[in-house]
């Protein structure tokens, strides 16, 4: 049995799934380095940092390109073609926003005003917590395969998957009430910053939507 899914594997994109996702990990977990330099309001840091946010982003383009370039015509598999390059898509992503998060923070001068830094230093996080809880799932991937798609893997996928919309949806509260402290302090602060701080917050939050979607997407490779 061992040998089959050795070969299966072979001719399947998972194991470049796997690096795709480490690359997306690890370009998420600079961004609350970001938000930390930002607070100390260290600009040469933040550009420097942002900058290296970009490169791991690159590093990730260039797995995702390595897997739609290598991806069977058929995958005799019980997942979709098209749905493991919609997983690919979600979990390149990630990679995307955290960058989009990097971009914003170097397009102007950004002050924290005090009241947003211990939410937005939470927020961050929750949402980094997100992605590595989807790169748990990725990791699912072979145990998944070598069952077939069902038994205690499944059962075990399915938790990792429940533990991570609760996660989202604390991310989605935490946001919510970050906006509406915005917004209570919004009068001291100038209008393009308030706009500003909305695309980073919302770019902060689709690192943990696309972790998510991630999981959405596992939910449907078990529930074939």
């Amino acid at each position: 049995m061992r040998n089959v899914v050795a070969r299966l594997l072979a001719r399947s994109p998972f194991s470049r799934v796997n690096v795709l996702m480490e690359r997306a990990l690890e370009c998420s977990m600079q961004v609350p380095e970001l938000v930390r330099l930002m607070i100390d309001d260290d600009q040469p840091a933040v550009r420097r940092q942002a900058k290296a946010i970009s490169r791991l982003e690159g590093l990730a383009d260039e797995a995702k390109n390595d897997i739609r370039a290598n991806m069977p015509t058929r995958l005799f598999l019980p997942v979709d073609r098209r749905d493991v390059l919609r997983l690919v898509r979600q979990i390149d992503s990630i990679a995307d926003a955290s960058e989009d998060v990097g971009v914003l923070a170097t397009l102007r001068p950004m002050d924290v005003p005090e009241k947003l830094q211990e939410p937005l230093t939470r927020f961050v996080q929750a949402s980094v917590e997100c992605v590595q809880t989807a790169a748990k799932l990725v990791d699912t991937l072979e145990p998944l395969l070598s069952s077939g798609f069902s038994g205690r893997a499944t059962e075990q996928t399915s938790l990792i998957i429940d533990a991570l919309s609760r996660q989202e949806h604390e991310t989605d509260k935490i946001q919510d009430q970050l906006a509406k402290t915005l917004f209570q302090i919004e009068n001291e602060m100038s209008p393009v910053a308030v706009i500003m701080w909305l695309k980073i917050f919302e770019e902060i939050g689709n690192i943990a939507n696309h972790s998510e979607n991630v999981g959405d997407l596992f939910r449907l490779f078990v529930a074939r």
